[in-house]
């Protein structure tokens, strides 16, 4: 189907429509490489939600692999409303944070407060009452007024450390989800993690305790280790393993799923007419060989799905009235944003001898020499002005040592060793920090056919 590049009006509300179907698939969209540990976690969580057990658990897999994603998945999918306490290593950097981040979710959870009229302090967290460090992120003074819920009171500081035993004991289970989870076993003597875990393994189903999970969420393969000998002890050891895709077909699979999203506008005959205009787009789109080389490009650089979904969402919203199917180039150009700068984009400015220098440094290192001078490349460059009649340079001039200057003021060229008095200027060592691949690209956009001949021959 040939596709015009303005839209009728009447259809100008299912653009609309259907962005936004798309941004939802985004943030709904899976991994079926995680399945199995999504099966595992929910029966995990089926047992403390249904059955009122303790459990414990960690979530391991690379940043990027949906972690997150699987277990606010398996939170999502379940019948019950338990009360979740999530945590992260990053902001609760010591126990006592973390105390009173539970302290306060379950304040406003709960609607009320606990441990208010507690008069005994528990042993677990000795020293307790030592003033915190300071911290100097925070914007507001030390003696400020701490921001609270209207009309819930938080306990004491002292009576914090009792909360951990009261959890299995509220009116829903509780699960508790530990954001890198490895930096919370770098706190001191591990007494959260011991307290926690604890009360999960003297819980016991009965009609007295509600249930309680301990998810712990890392990206640190050797988590477990860290744990001292009695933490240890206490945990379950069942461990979660999350990947990202691993084909470049999953990709594909996901660009096409997010992209062939069904929207409705409220009018059924638009909306049957703009799935078959919108349908031969994504077809069009996804059979675009600039679009399957630049997946293919990042793919190979990263696994990560949240990099795709920058991506696509950088497509969605070029998609207008005026523009209303999604173009190979936006995709391209969004790929081209997110990569890092390429350090030396001038490469192809550089002149005839400049770039005579670069190929000869190549050469250098080919031939098991990283460290060169001046009058190494010198040499390698005067025989191949030799043996090349389209070589508009002299070999006696001052072109090429200006040349070999201007890379030094460049920094494509930055000293091996430390200049001395006692070694002349032409025999100053240097190493090139610019990669093959670099130069040989900028070698094909030259067009000169004896330096791609020359460059070929350094193997």
């Amino acid at each position: 189907m040939r596709l015009n590049g303005t839209l009728p009006a009447h259809l100008h509300p299912c653009v609309t429509a259907q962005k936004r179907a798309m941004l939802r698939s985004l943030h709904d969209v899976g991994m079926t490489t995680n399945d199995i540990a999504y099966q595992q976690l929910t029966n995990l969580l089926t047992g403390t939600l249904s059955r009122g057990e303790g459990n414990s658990c960690m979530v391991l897999g690379p940043c990027g692999s949906g972690k997150t994603k699987l277990v606010e998945r398996c939170l999502s999918d379940i019948n019950e409303s338990p009360i979740v306490l999530r945590l992260s290593g990053w902001i609760q950097y010591s126990d006592r944070l973390a105390m009173r981040e539970i302290a306060h979710q379950l304040a406003q959870q709960t609607g009320s407060s606990f441990l208010s009229n507690v008069d005994d302090v528990t042993e677990s967290f000795p020293h307790q009452e030592e003033e915190e460090e300071a911290n100097p992120f925070l914007d507001t003074p030390p003696d400020a007024v701490p921001v609270t819920v209207p009309g819930i009171s938080l306990p004491p500081s002292s009576h914090l450390p009792a909360l951990i035993s009261i959890l299995p004991t509220l009116a829903r289970p509780t699960v508790v989800i530990l954001d890198a989870f490895d930096l919370f076993a770098l706190h001191p003597r591990q007494s959260l993690l011991y307290c926690l875990l604890d009360t999960v393994q003297s819980c016991r189903a009965s009609p007295s305790t509600k249930g309680i999970a301990v998810i712990g969420v890392t990206s640190r393969v050797d988590t477990i280790q860290l744990l001292e000998k009695r933490v240890k002890s206490r945990f379950s050891g069942r461990t979660f393993r999350t990947a990202a895709p691993q084909q470049l077909e999953d990709w594909v699979k996901i660009t096409k799923t997010v992209l062939s999203s069904k929207c409705t506008s409220g009018d059924h005959d638009n909306d049957d007419e703009w799935q078959i205009l919108w349908q031969a787009a994504v077809d069009k789109f996804m059979s675009a060989k600039t679009l399957l080389n630049a997946l293919n490009e990042t793919f190979s650089i990263t696994r990560d799905v949240r990099m795709l979904k920058k991506l696509i969402t950088m497509v969605v919203t070029h998609i207008s009235p005026r523009s209303p199917y999604p173009l190979p180039t936006h995709f391209t150009d969004a790929a081209t944003l997110q990569r890092a700068r390429p350090r030396f984009p001038f490469l192809y400015t550089l002149s005839y001898p400049a770039l005579c220098l670069l190929i000869a440094s190549i050469h250098a290192d080919t031939a098991g020499h990283p460290v060169f001078s001046f009058e190494m490349l010198h040499e390698t460059f005067r025989d191949q002005v030799r043996t090349s009649a389209s070589a508009p340079i002299q070999i006696n001039g001052g072109s090429i040592g200006m040349a070999f200057e201007a890379l030094i003021s460049a920094k494509i060229f930055v000293c091996a060793a430390a200049p001395t008095t006692t070694v002349v200027k032409e025999f100053i060592k240097y190493r090139c920090v610019v990669e093959r691949d670099e130069v040989k690209k900028t070698v094909d956009k030259t067009g000169q056919i004896n330096l791609k001949k020359w460059l070929n021959r350094a193997q």
